[in-house]
């Protein structure tokens, strides 16, 4: 659900001798459900792990002054939920029979797309926590389904924010194997050998990549970055006036190209 905070400021509620929040905009009220279900249903199983950073996300979350950070936050409490749940189940000492038909369901139940979409949802944070939790779900992910190749791509997109580049070229290869029409995989891999200064190969996926799209500006931002980076001044100038014809540089490339004029 997508909006500012000024979009919910205007929520009519009623309350009731109950004193359950009832709201007129039907879903708002399925958001408020949710969180009711939340608490509910959880209440034992926090008072068995005693999660205290867990209980004190569950009870800040406020409707009342709903706005966008308080609904990422109902999705990040059900994420930490299923975490922990998964965590529990995992632990357990069932027999193997029952794990295989565990994963069955889920693959039955499309679950490794769940997984995918709340691992496509954090990668927004970028911060190391995050990007620890995106390759737990895409793992969880292959696990039910190993033919998804998205998160594979995902995965790998969140081990080099993790600076672990080696890693993070496996999985994209993987991906690729998979569904070679993504051409990001291969913009990721190049910017996976871009920060392992082995230049040469970003610049041949790059050009892999520029092959299939010659206006490819994160393509050729890629090509100017590295050719800066190895050192090669023309030719990263070169690229960064192709680039921004294509499209406005973002501030951190316009202060590399800048450093670059100096350097010719």
């Amino acid at each position: 659900m997508k909006g500012s905070t000024k979009d919910f400021e205007e929520i009519k509620i009623n309350r009731r001798s109950t004193d359950r929040l009832y709201f007129e905009t039907p879903i708002i009220q399925s958001i408020y459900n949710r969180i009711e279900f939340l608490k509910k249903e959880n209440e034992s199983i926090l008072e068995e792990i005693n999660s205290t950073e867990l209980k004190q996300k569950i009870d800040s979350l406020d409707v009342v002054k709903f706005g966008e950070e308080s609904i990422n936050m109902v999705y990040d409490v059900a994420d930490d939920m299923s975490k922990i749940k998964d965590n529990v189940i995992d632990s357990m000492d069932l027999p193997n029979f029952v794990k295989d038909q565990s994963k069955n369901m889920k693959f039955a139940l499309n679950r490794d797309e769940d997984y995918v979409r709340k691992a496509k949802r954090k990668l927004k944070a970028d911060d190391y926590r995050s990007n620890i939790r995106i390759v737990e779900l895409c793992d969880k992910a292959i696990e039910v389904n190993y033919l998804n190749w998205e998160a594979y791509y995902i995965k790998g997109i969140a081990l080099i924010n993790l600076d672990k580049y080696d890693d993070a070229i496996e999985e994209l290869t993987k991906s690729l194997a998979l569904n070679e029409d993504n051409i990001d995989a291969r913009m990721y891999i190049g910017f996976a050998y871009m920060f392992k200064i082995e230049y040469a190969n970003a610049i041949a996926l790059f050009d892999s990549v520029l092959e299939i799209d010659k206006n490819s500006f994160d393509a050729l931002k890629g090509k100017a970055l590295t050719y800066y980076y190895w050192e090669k001044y023309d030719e990263a100038n070169l690229f960064f006036k192709k680039a921004s014809s294509i499209k406005a540089l973002d501030e951190k490339s316009k202060e590399i190209w800048d450093i670059c004029l100096e350097k010719l």
